[in-house]
């Protein structure tokens, strides 16, 4: 997946794993799962935020992403927290020729996961699951890779596998109504007033909080697929 990065969409979703501890949750399901494994490849890397977390548990972290912007973020939010083991290169994927103990994949590539297998010891893809938690109105909204269709592609394909299903909250918090407003746009550019409102009426929730005072909720199910590498 491309995101598109910018101010407006890096700090939203920094503050939804802010409020939400939606990676550092994650993390703590990775972690075991590297028991043994000394470097790491996080491949779409974004913003990284997966990457803060785990870079307490692994000797070395690459992170690849061909937005620059998500790798600026990244190398800002490595330089703050003063981690010395992780490097970051705006790369396109099918342009790594690296090898690495572990991959890490997240929403991204999840209908190729053979490409990546020569290149490690050991897959780990994050993949998304059909979900009836509504995060933007879901008529504008893109359709996504989910794990039935990874699934079936695995099978298809004879790539032995295991997966772990797991739901976290990821929901997005605002400081006003109209920063929610323009959230929604961006996401859904097609959206009409109307839609708009009606939206914001049925899912926009008041929190009491000083410095997020509106929120719309969100879990994000999703599977942790385990493919062995071919290395």
């Amino acid at each position: 997946m491309n995101f598109d990065w910018n101010s407006d969409t890096i700090r939203w979703y920094q503050q939804a794993n802010t409020y939400s501890g939606f990676f550092k949750n994650i993390s703590d399901l990775i972690v075991p799962k590297l028991e043994g494994y000394s470097t790491l490849c996080d491949i779409g890397c974004g913003l990284g935020l997966i990457d803060l977390e785990l870079s307490k548990n692994i000797k070395s972290i690459t992170c690849i992403d061909i937005n620059e912007k998500a790798i600026k973020s990244l190398e800002k939010s490595v330089k703050d927290r003063e981690i010395t083991n992780i490097e970051s290169h705006v790369l396109d994927y099918n342009d790594i020729d690296g090898k690495w103990d572990v991959i890490y994949v997240s929403f991204f590539g999840s209908l190729n996961l053979e490409e990546f297998l020569p290149h490690c010891k050991k897959l780990i893809a994050i993949v998304n699951k059909k979900s009836s938690s509504k995060f933007c109105p879901e008529k504008h909204s893109s359709s996504k890779e989910t794990n039935e269709k990874v699934e079936e592609s695995l099978t298809n394909k004879g790539i032995l596998y295991s997966n772990t299903e797991v739901s976290f909250k990821f929901g997005q918090p605002f400081a006003s109504i109209e920063e929610a407003k323009k959230f929604i746009r961006i996401h859904s550019p097609k959206i009409s007033l109307e839609d708009l409102e009606k939206f914001l009426l049925l899912y926009l929730i008041e929190t009491g909080d000083k410095e997020y005072p509106f929120y719309i909720p969100h879990m994000k199910s999703m599977d942790i697929f385990e493919i062995e590498g071919e290395l």
